[in-house]
């Protein structure tokens, strides 16, 4: 297990093979895709080669997806990425959990970690979070870890709200 980064209860690991269930349960919920409807993995096949294109990246690239576990049980019960994104120009971080996981802290607490781990690891200047404006959890767990407003604009068709930390 590579790790990228670890909290008070998470850790954020590269994938392995043996994750392709807890995948394909996270890109198959459907609650899950309420506010992300243009990327979807609707069956086992499309996860399967999702995983293996992230392997094969970790390889290669510092920026990727990760698996979101708990620390104490290994369980993976999230995805978080750091990936440039071509539409906007700049590091976009995206998380999903598990509904089951919603309202306890978790996306916060993972999302600093990661922003904290691509701005001075990494050492990127900026990264950036889109999520829809009715997405009022996201918002909150935005604002929760330090990220600041930035914009009202669309993405990928939908109204969407924008937020940014930046390197000092």
């Amino acid at each position: 297990m590579n790790k990228i980064v670890e909290t008070n209860r998470l850790v954020i690991r590269e994938f392995e093979e043996e994750d392709i269930s807890s995948l394909y349960e996270i890109e198959s919920d459907r609650r899950l895709l309420e506010f992300i409807p243009w990327y979807k993995l609707s069956t086992l096949s499309e996860c399967r080669r999702q995983l293996r294109r992230i392997i094969e990246k970790n390889r290669k690239d510092q920026l990727n997806s990760w698996a979101v576990t708990l620390k104490d049980t290994g369980e993976v019960i999230g995805i978080t990425q750091l990936m440039y994104s071509n539409k906007i120009k700049a590091v976009e971080i995206g998380t999903k959990i598990l509904p089951e996981y919603w309202s306890k802290g978790y996306a916060s607490e993972l999302t600093r970690a990661v922003i904290e781990y691509g701005l001075y690891e990494l050492e990127i200047d900026e990264i950036v979070a889109i999520t829809d404006i009715n997405n009022v959890g996201a918002i909150k767990s935005l604002e929760n870890c330090g990220m600041k407003f930035k914009k009202y604009g669309y993405y990928n068709g939908s109204e969407s709200v924008f937020y940014s930390a930046v390197r000092e």
